[in-house]
């Protein structure tokens, strides 16, 4: 499925966008202006923060939701990858996204989410969406501090799909120890942007 396996794995999976794309410039402004907070946090990984990145103050906003999804379909795209997902509830709106804008241009993927625990009725299932075995998956995620929702939502994937992840995508990386963290487990981690990208 699509491009040469050995591109897109570790080494080759490549910047997401550059600096200097408008794109990445305008969803920088957005970010700046609507979801980096400043004072005594709290994250999910249970790690205190003086500032906070709200990202679905971004994710669905609608300029910001359309540059995210148009710039990780064109990462999608290079890469030659045709499915995406990600953990509730973080990078739900951002597989949306990816999935309306992929389908706008010319390039639809397949694209669902994965609960963090099994629904107790219904199909009762843990993935939703659209997303096949043997399917070589894009992770996303909203915000990366230390990888672990990245990590929870391939494995809550592997519960029931036979499925193949090689590279993570994030919208930022706090830059506190994710990319190791998922290097342990021959995954690479991207992002659209860092920490260091903000005056914090």
């Amino acid at each position: 499925m699509g491009s040469d396996p050995a591109e897109r794995s570790g080494e080759g999976a490549g910047e997401v966008i550059t600096r200097d794309d408008p794109r990445w410039q305008r969803l920088h402004a957005i970010v700046e202006a609507h979801s980096l907070l400043r004072g005594d946090f709290t994250l999910t990984s249970g790690r205190k923060s003086s500032y906070l990145f709200q990202l679905r103050q971004t994710t669905l906003h609608p300029e910001g939701a359309f540059l995210i999804g148009q710039i990780i379909v064109d990462y999608m795209r290079r890469q030659g990858l045709r499915c995406v997902g990600g953990l509730e509830m973080g990078a739900v709106p951002v597989v949306t996204s990816v999935a309306c804008v992929s389908f706008q241009a010319e390039y639809p993927v397949d694209a669902f989410f994965i609960r963090k625990a099994v629904k107790t009725h219904g199909a009762r299932e843990r993935v939703d969406g659209h997303v096949g075995d043997g399917a070589e998956v894009l992770m996303l995620d909203d915000v990366t501090t230390t990888g672990g929702s990245i990590l929870k939502a391939i494995d809550g994937l592997a519960e029931e799909r036979a499925c193949t992840v090689s590279v993570a995508l994030s919208l930022l990386d706090r830059e506190e120890g994710a990319s190791e963290m998922l290097a342990e487990r021959g995954l690479k981690l991207v992002s659209i942007f860092r920490k260091s990208d903000f005056s914090i």
